[in-house]
């Protein structure tokens, strides 16, 4: 299962030669620094940085411009964003069929219109073809307010539509347009250079990871999975790489954290919370890394090999060389408009291909979570674990923690009006799981078949992100209790 040969393909090429580059300052030819690409580096990091990196304070919350602009569009034009959201769905449906047929000898299409509808983005397998097409039969009754009372409960469609799908058929589109900015113009090498050297000794990845983990924990992890891809398909990621940044560090985003202490009533120890978060994913993802499944992936690409150089020298090289790269990106790269407008474009085809899945699979686990006791049942035996653990409350804890492989929102909520410590405990665990079968799961699937990423592996992932996250958050919560924070 775990096996090298089991993501291995003819089609993509080895990074077996594919070494970094050992640099220092004294081999870097330094390029001139002309107005022109400095501007446009300058300008593209710092609205890129801002719109969603830069944490700001909204409405007595700390958000990013991101989840501003999103907010004010879907309060503003509520029908209008329904709307764009089941165009998207169904675009990405047709689209899919199109391609399908085409590419199984069903249909005859003039290559010019192929080439034009850029069929083989669309290609995937029979399973998720039919996945796109059941995310239109269930968003229509949805759109229309018509339907069975399951489908358009609160519980069921009011979470995977009005909570999750409105918001990501918004975020990446938009989102897109500032990251291509990073991505095109300087902004990744920049970043990159300046994090290896936690990066690669902690977590054995590229610096330009850090720029991935960013943008998923102040912003949203399908902007990270958008820029995890678009590093991917240019060659700076290998497949190894791809997969451990997906499900070690694209958790949940602070924004989410924070509604979620907010809907908990622990808003007055969130500082607490969000460093204690960010120690469990630090200490969690530098385990993953190292063992299967992720450490048997191989260091294949899709693209031609381009990883990152590793440079050597003081803090102030590093910042020399940082910024000698960035220029030089920007100085090839695409007008500011340019590259906006591309990122959107890629944006809204992705946000397309994905959402139907989202939907179809997202409504499947929510309704099994309403009507049934499956969850219930399948998180007994962690019960007595979080007994020992000394963790209040450890049935309802128990409980949201296996939901939170759902949708961590729904799992979080369950333990309201528990003791503080049992609230602080769940948020951190569901928060820092990364891996949620109603939206991040399916969108890995479909996003990255080509490496692939596969149900079975994120659910072993899952499990063992689970066992490794439970006495960690444990430990790092009554460590807090005895010093006086919690």
């Amino acid at each position: 299962m775990f096996g090298r040969t089991a993501w291995e393909s003819d089609e993509h090429m080895s990074g077996e030669n594919a070494e970094p580059e050992d640099k220092t300052i004294d081999n870097v030819t330094l390029i001139e620094k002309r107005p022109r690409p400095l501007l446009r580096f300058v300008l593209a990091f710092g609205i890129g940085s801002f719109f969603f990196l830069f944490p700001i304070e909204w409405e007595g919350q700390t958000t990013i411009p991101l989840d501003v602009v999103v907010g004010l569009i879907q309060e503003s034009y509520p029908f209008l964003v329904e709307v764009f959201t089941f165009g998207l769905i169904l675009g990405g449906g047709l689209l899919t069929s199109v391609s399908m047929l085409h590419y199984q000898g069903l249909a005859t299409i003039d290559q010019r219109l192929v080439d034009r509808l850029e069929l083989d983005y669309w290609q995937t397998s029979k399973l998720f073809w039919a996945l796109r097409l059941l995310g239109i039969v269930v968003a229509a009754p949805i759109l229309l307010r018509t339907g069975p009372e399951w489908l358009l409960s609160d519980s069921t469609s009011g979470v995977v539509w009005g909570g999750l799908l409105l918001t990501i058929a918004l975020v990446i589109p938009i989102g897109a347009m500032f990251v291509n900015l990073l991505a095109e113009l300087g902004g990744l090498q920049f970043v990159g250079t300046l994090s290896q050297p936690v990066m690669r000794p902690l977590f054995n990845l590229p610096g330009r990871a850090a720029l991935d983990s960013a943008a998923s924990w102040l912003g949203s992890f399908s902007i990270g999975y958008y820029l995890t891809r678009n590093v991917f398909d240019r060659g700076g990621y290998n497949k190894r790489e791809v997969f451990a940044i997906c499900t070690c560090f694209a958790t949940g985003n602070l924004g989410t954290v924070g509604a979620i202490a907010a809907v908990l009533d622990i808003l007055h120890i969130f500082p607490i919370v969000v460093f204690l978060y960010l120690i469990s994913v630090i200490a969690t993802a530098v385990i993953l890394v190292r063992v299967p499944p992720l450490s048997t992936v191989p260091n294949e690409y899709v693209a031609t090999p381009d990883p990152e150089p590793e440079f050597r020298g003081s803090v102030g090289d590093y910042i020399r060389f940082a910024f000698n790269e960035a220029v030089r990106t920007a100085e090839h790269g695409a007008s500011i408009p340019r590259s906006a407008i591309e990122g959107l474009i890629d944006g809204m085809k992705l946000t397309a291909m994905m959402l139907g899945t989202i939907l179809s699979i997202g409504i499947t686990v929510v309704t099994l979570n309403e009507y049934t006791s499956v969850f219930e049942v399948i998180s007994q035996p962690l019960v007595p674990v979080l007994a020992a653990l000394s963790i209040p409350d450890p049935q309802i804890a128990a409980s949201a923690i296996i939901i939170g492989g759902a949708e961590m929102f729904i799992a979080a909520t369950l333990v309201v009006g528990t003791d503080v410590i049992t609230k602080a405990f769940v948020v951190i665990v569901v928060s820092s799981q990364a891996i949620f079968f109603a939206a991040s799961a399916p969108m890995m699937v479909d996003m990255f078949d080509d490496i692939p990423i596969r149900f079975r592996d994120l659910f072993v992932l899952f499990v063992m992100r689970t066992v490794l996250l439970v006495p960690i958050t444990a430990a790092l919560v009554h460590a807090a209790v005895f010093v006086g924070l919690l």
